[in-house]
């Protein structure tokens, strides 16, 4: 092996290691505080102000650390800063955990969220840089952010068995602490933007705002925001709805989508990016959403008319829930090269803030405010009523339709940007 090739192998496990930890962090909290905040009597809204932390820190922090990372700080030394940080106030949360404090609960995940959010942009922009052929190995150290999940979700389930109670947060903080020790030892990261003076509008991603004269970067932007409204109901509610349908481990049950995700990276996805595009990888991506959602609106339907078995119930759900592999990553690696590939590498760690800003910020608090806070809590006025549910669920599958239709008809691939300009 010549020094070129030791020196991308040992990049691919440090950045592998990196994508682990950053997202054991985050699959060991996200999925089951849902379902711990509701059996501990928090309310609705709470809920949805806890699944509100994340979006709301996605838009107030990425272009701020990207300015950061494009200027005055390596990548990997803000990251380790900002993971550090993220697990102190992750330690705090546990202690107020109780529906009589529940605001104070919902400030210590939010400080947990304005340090953690960026990470997601920054561990992007020093993966993609380092990276020989990102199409083909981008996924690839992707492969290992879904791996920290599924053994997140184990090891809440299984080891710990803290599905229902809040010190799942401390083994967030653990993963967080060895994630931003880490990320200190990951290959340099320098500055690669212009020097001098940060402007207001460098301040709010100015510098990418030119990229939407270009008709097909606009309408993949915002398409990607509209895709990810009707992302949280999956995180929030779907926890509630096993655990209300027979499924103790919820935790553990849900990693089967991480699990799904692995072939997917590993396999599948290379193989449709470079065969179909990605356009048609993205497209593909969003009927796996819809399909998701119609096969837990059609459990519900069953479990209401109380004429199935079990281990027919348990089928669909886990088919529903194995869709989530190839929905995410159809959707959410496509975007992430996507913006790679299309915007100049000064304002790179800008761009994949914007669309985080775009996905995980506004339209994730769009998703938990209406799906989360106020659909569900007008729907779902009984967890064990399966026909509320079954409505529940039937919402994103009509919208998304109407979403996938938008994105087919008006964007093209390539074609169109060899032709605009910025």
């Amino acid at each position: 092996m010549s020094e070129a090739e030791q020196k991308q192998s040992g990049h691919f496990m440090g950045l592998s290691i990196m994508m682990f930890f950053i997202f054991f962090t985050w699959g060991a909290w996200f999925a089951g505080i849902g379902r711990f905040m509701s059996e501990a009597g928090m309310s609705a809204s709470a809920i949805g102000w806890a699944y509100s932390t994340t979006p709301i820190a996605a838009i107030v922090t990425p272009f701020f650390i990207g300015i950061i990372a494009d200027r005055f700080m390596n990548a990997e030394k803000l990251q380790g800063i900002c993971l550090m940080l993220s697990g102190v106030f992750m330690v705090i949360a546990p202690s107020v955990a109780k529906p009589e404090t529940s605001t104070l609960f919902l400030i210590f995940l939010f400080l947990h969220t304005l340090c953690f959010m960026p990470v997601l942009s920054l561990s992007n922009t020093i993966a993609l840089k380092h990276l020989e052929d990102s199409e083909k190995n981008f996924p690839r150290v992707a492969f290992f952010r879904t791996f920290g999940w599924i053994v997140a979700g184990l090891a809440v389930s299984f080891v710990f068995k803290f599905d229902t109670s809040a010190k799942q947060c401390y083994v967030a903080a653990a993963a967080a602490f060895i994630a931003g020790m880490h990320s200190f030892y990951l290959p340099a990261t320098p500055p690669s933007g212009q020097e001098g003076k940060v402007s207001l509008g460098d301040m709010i991603g100015a510098g990418t705002f030119h990229y939407f004269k270009i008709f097909s970067f606009a309408v993949f932007m915002v398409i990607s925001l509209l895709i990810c409204v009707a992302f949280m109901p999956y995180w929030a509610n779907l926890a509630t709805f096993l655990g209300v349908a027979g499924i103790e481990k919820t935790s553990a049950f849900q990693t089967w989508g991480q699990i799904a995700e692995m072939p997917v990276l590993l396999f599948i996805l290379p193989f449709f990016l470079k065969k179909f595009g990605i356009k048609w990888t993205f497209a593909l991506g969003i009927v796996c959403w819809i399909l998701r959602y119609y096969i837990f609106s059609s459990t519900a339907g069953i479990l209401e008319g109380g004429q199935s078995d079990g281990q027919m119930v348990m089928y669909l759900l886990l088919i529903g829930v194995l869709l989530h592999g190839f929905s995410y990553d159809f959707v959410f690696i496509s975007g992430y090269l996507y913006v790679d590939q299309h915007v100049d590498e000064s304002v790179r760690a800008q761009a994949q803030g914007l669309l985080t800003v775009f996905t995980q910020g506004i339209a994730f608090f769009i998703s938990s405010q209406v799906f989360v806070s106020y659909y569900f809590g007008e729907v779902v006025t009984d967890t064990g009523n399966f026909a509320q549910w079954k409505e529940f669920w039937m919402l994103p599958v009509m919208y998304l339709f109407v979403v996938l239709i938008i994105f087919v008809v008006l964007f093209k691939d390539r074609a169109d940007t060899t032709s605009e300009t910025a």
